[in-house]
């Protein structure tokens, strides 16, 4: 019988190849009815699409990877490929975001602006709507899986949501003949993107670097641990992330003399109330001192 990670699992592959084609169409729609109606808003918003589309190969790529079990060349499992994965796509938006705010900067500085066509505005709507909905259910899968390439690729989509929401804003107003909206939209759109991919870019290379986890976790670990009979005191905790997963290091002091079995046992104690509070463990390595 399945267990509900293993169904979340399960549907975050699903999302990832819905998501896939959903992010290739609207892309291809987007860009076409952008060059189509000459909307630099929607071009842009385009490329969110189309880094969605890379987005989600990489997810699958992720995912398949970084659930692959531990080996003897990989003793700390395949998780640092989610990181990988999310470092790669933040790479290229950069990339994406140099080209588009250096186009529409200058088209704003020129005012060479020409009128927006509706069909733009039904293409920022129709892409507002739908990456919004993949948005929410990869959240969904994110919290069960605690997945940063997951994670990485809700934020793609709900970042296409809100550049296709500015583009109906700028189509809106370039009707009301505010012509220097579309394109000053763009500008702001590559900021966004810029932002977006530092933020990713930041917090996967400090996964990479085997960033510890959160201060919550480890004053969890350490309440459980101490409640725990037979230990005296906690010398030291050491964590690190590795993909979804948390290892911890942890160092502690027995009350008394006890035996090997005895100081083994402890040590499964400690294990199974960890696993049991705490989602996410990896690996528990308890060591008595």
């Amino acid at each position: 019988m399945k267990t509900t990670k293993d169904k979340c699992a399960l549907c975050a592959t699903r999302l990832s190849w819905i998501g896939l084609w959903d992010s290739f169409i609207i892309a291809i729609f987007k860009g076409i009815i952008g060059i189509l109606t000459h909307s630099r808003a929607l071009q842009a918003s385009a490329l969110y699409s189309f880094h969605d589309v890379v987005s989600s190969i990489a997810v699958i790529i992720g995912l398949k990877v970084s659930s692959q079990p531990i080996d003897e060349e990989h003793p700390y499992g395949h998780g640092n490929v989610e990181y990988i994965v999310s470092v790669f796509t933040s790479f290229i938006i950069l990339a994406a975001t140099i080209y588009l705010f250096v186009d529409s900067l200058g088209i704003v500085l020129k005012a060479k602006h020409i009128p927006a066509h509706w069909a733009a505005l039904v293409a920022g709507l129709i892409s507002c709507f739908a990456n919004e909905v993949i948005y929410r259910y990869n959240i969904c899968a994110v919290k069960h899986l605690n997945s940063p390439a997951i994670l990485t690729h809700a934020k793609h989509h709900r970042a296409d949501a809100i550049s296709s929401l500015a583009v109906v804003i700028a189509i809106l107003g370039s009707k009301m003949g505010f012509y220097f909206l579309d394109p000053l939209v763009a500008v702001f759109e590559a900021g966004h993107l810029t932002f977006l991919s530092i933020e990713i870019l930041y917090h996967s290379s400090a996964g990479l670097l085997d960033k510890s986890a959160g201060k919550e976790e480890v004053s969890l670990i350490r309440k459980i641990t101490s409640q725990i009979s037979g230990i005296k005191k906690i010398r030291n905790i050491k964590t690190r992330q590795i993909g979804r997963n948390i290892w911890v290091d942890l160092y502690v002091s027995l009350s008394g003399k006890k035996t090997v079995d005895e100081a083994h046992k402890i040590s499964g104690r400690i294990r199974q109330d960890l696993m049991k509070e705490i989602k996410y463990l990896g690996n528990i390595n308890v060591v008595f001192e």
